[in-house]
């Protein structure tokens, strides 16, 4: 489980890389729209559709993976803190099933609807035509990714719960990958 664990954040990693690309793109696009717009008089044609189809759902959804490992989705753990470690494991386990469960249901959905938009061919028709059917397939991709690492994770938690030895989480494991606890 380690091993996948390890893949899965090396994966987040590169989608998280693959995000701060789109960015830059995204930013280099509206700035030469804007430039050309007021200094030209010749605005990039579709940058809207574009910005809208294709960048924001690759910042939304390419980074999903990398922020589930590094655990950096918000939680309020007021009573959370107070629990003993394997109460605490047990709670974990269960909100990361239900977490990865609602991943895996929402990218099933996603899933259907992009291909869907494959088989129609989906494009927006601006100044220019855009072809949106390739980023539908964002939502699919991130959620199953990351509701495997939901499942991985929860099952070192439920590990911990019962043994009360071992972590599941990064900053539980050293620099290796071995277990601190």
């Amino acid at each position: 489980m380690q091993t996948l664990d390890n893949f899965l954040g090396r994966l987040g990693r590169w989608l998280a890389w693959a995000a701060v690309a789109c960015l830059v793109l995204m930013m280099v696009e509206v700035c030469l729209d804007v430039a050309g717009r007021f200094l030209l008089s010749m605005p990039m044609p579709s940058t809207l559709e574009i910005v809208s189809e294709w960048w924001m759902p690759a910042l939304i959804f390419l980074p999903l993976l990398n922020v589930e490992w590094r655990d950096e989705n918000i939680a309020v753990d007021i009573l959370h803190q107070r629990l003993n470690p394997r109460w605490r494991a047990a709670c974990d386990a269960f909100a990361l099933l239900c977490f990865g469960l609602f991943l895996w249901l929402i990218a099933y959905a996603g899933f259907e609807q992009a291909m869907r938009a494959a088989r129609q061919g989906e494009f927006i028709v601006g100044m220019i035509p855009v072809i949106t059917w390739p980023p539908r397939f964002f939502l699919p991709v991130a959620g199953c990714l990351t509701g495997l690492l939901c499942l991985v994770r929860a099952v070192g938690a439920i590990r911990v719960a019962v043994t009360g030895r071992g972590g599941y989480l990064p900053n539980t494991l050293d620099s290796k990958g071995a277990h601190l606890g």
